[in-house]
C-alpha cells in the first residue's frame, strides 16, 4: 500500500520529465511507439492517482530507452530525472534516489530532484527523511506545488486525513489548471464526498 502513495505523487513529474526527453526522438511521421507508450502511461497513471489502485503498467520499454539515453548522456538532469522518475514508477526507489542524489550533486537547488527524492525515500520506507525534506523544499519555496501535493500523499499515508487534504487543498490553489492542481483538487473533492464537506460549488459529496 504504501508506494501506492509514492506512484499517486509522483505521477505528474514522471510523465513530464519522460515526455519531454521521449518527445525529441519523435519521428517526422509522428509514429513513435515510444511517444505512445508515453501517452498510455498518462492515462493509467491518472487512473493510479485518483483511485489509488495501481494499474498493471508494464513501464519496463520507458526504462531501457531511459537508461540507453542517460548511458549516452549521464550529465544530461532531464534525462537522468526521467529515468530516476521511471524506476520509482517500477518499484526500485533505491536506484532512483541514487540518480536524484546524483543530479542534486551538480545542482543542488534542482527542486523537483528533491521532491522526487522525498517521494524515493517514502517508497523505501524511510518517512521521516521525507517528510524532512519536503518541508525543508517548502520552507525555501512555499509555493512549490509538487511539494505540496507529495506532503499530502505522505500525510495521507499516515492517516492524518485532515493535513493531507489541507495541502492537496494548497497545491491545487496555486495552479488550479495544471495537471498537479487537477489531481490535488480531486483529491480533496473525493474526500470531502467521504466526509460530507460541500463542495466548491455548494452541493454536498
Amino acid at each position: 500500500m504504501r508506494k501506492q502513495y509514492a506512484v499517486a505523487g509522483v505521477v505528474v513529474a514522471v510523465l513530464v520529465a519522460s515526455l519531454i526527453v521521449v518527445a525529441g526522438s519523435r519521428s517526422s511521421k509522428g509514429s513513435d511507439p515510444a511517444q505512445k507508450a508515453s501517452a498510455k502511461s498518462a492515462t493509467t497513471g491518472y487512473a493510479s492517482a485518483t483511485s489509488g489502485v495501481r494499474a498493471p503498467t508494464d513501464y519496463s520499454a520507458m526504462v531501457k530507452l531511459l537508461a540507453a539515453r542517460y548511458a549516452r548522456n549521464p550529465s544530461d538532469s532531464k534525462i537522468a530525472l526521467a529515468l530516476a522518475n521511471a524506476y520509482l514508477m517500477t518499484d526500485r526507489p533505491k536506484k532512483a534516489g541514487r540518480l536524484y542524489t546524483k543530479v542534486l550533486k551538480s545542482e543542488p537547488d534542482n527542486e523537483t530532484a528533491k521532491v522526487q527524492l522525498a517521494m524515493a525515500l517514502h517508497a523505501d520506507g524511510n518517512d521521516d527523511q521525507a517528510f524532512e525534506l519536503l518541508n525543508a523544499v517548502l520552507r525555501t519555496d512555499p509555493r512549490s506545488q509538487l511539494a505540496h501535493y507529495d506532503l499530502a500523499g505522505l500525510y495521507f499515508s499516515e492517516q492524518k486525513s485532515t493535513l493531507a487534504r489541507d495541502e492537496w487543498k494548497r497545491a491545487a490553489a496555486l495552479d488550479p489548471a495544471s495537471g498537479v492542481g487537477k489531481m490535488a483538487q480531486d483529491f480533496v473533492n473525493l474526500m470531502d464526498e467521504t466526509t460530507g464537506r460541500p463542495h466548491p460549488n455548494g452541493t454536498g459529496g
